[in-house]
């Protein structure tokens, strides 16, 4: 759901097909994926941790799994493509907010809900998006935002696309 009416967003519900969805969501939630622990979600010293995989980072090699999101990119169209980048969240007891934060300023920012939970996105506008698996929201990565927790699923997952 969408809370407020913002000219930088877009929202696309159903953004990959049904089959090429329901692969991409088994394998990245499947007990084979590879993750990677982080002891913050944004800084240092923050209290919170998470579970990421960079497929992509135009500072390093793309991850053996970067073939896993070509359908993702057939449809965003980037031009130039600054990191790809999964996030895992674990449950928590009451709502928890990430802080408010930009990935990388004046580019395009993608997120693409891995599964449905009771979790959000939140922008410091007031706008909002819900966590529904397969629905993907873009928009100016100026727009400040943040992730927030579920409390109803074991793990919140969604995958970030930072390009032009």
């Amino acid at each position: 759901m969408l809370i407020g009416k913002n000219s930088l967003m877009k929202i696309i519900d159903n953004f990959l097909s049904k089959k090429n969805f329901t692969k991409l969501q088994s394998l990245i939630l499947g007990q084979n994926f590879p993750w990677f622990y982080n002891d913050y979600i944004h800084h240092v010293g923050d209290g919170q941790f998470q579970y990421f995989h960079t497929f992509y980072s135009d500072e390093g090699n793309p991850s053996w799994q970067f073939s896993l999101l070509n359908d993702c990119l057939k449809e965003l169209k980037p031009i130039r493509i600054k990191r790809i980048k999964a996030n895992s969240n674990s449950k928590t007891e009451s709502h928890s907010r990430g802080g408010y934060h930009i990935d990388y300023p004046n580019i395009k920012t993608s997120i693409l809900y891995v599964n449905t939970n009771n979790g959000w996105t939140e922008f410091k506008n007031g706008d909002r998006v819900d966590c529904i698996e397969n629905r993907m929201v873009i928009f100016d990565s100026n727009l400040e935002h943040q992730g927030v927790s579920s409390t109803d699923q074991k793990r919140k997952v969604v995958i970030n696309f930072n390009y032009e």
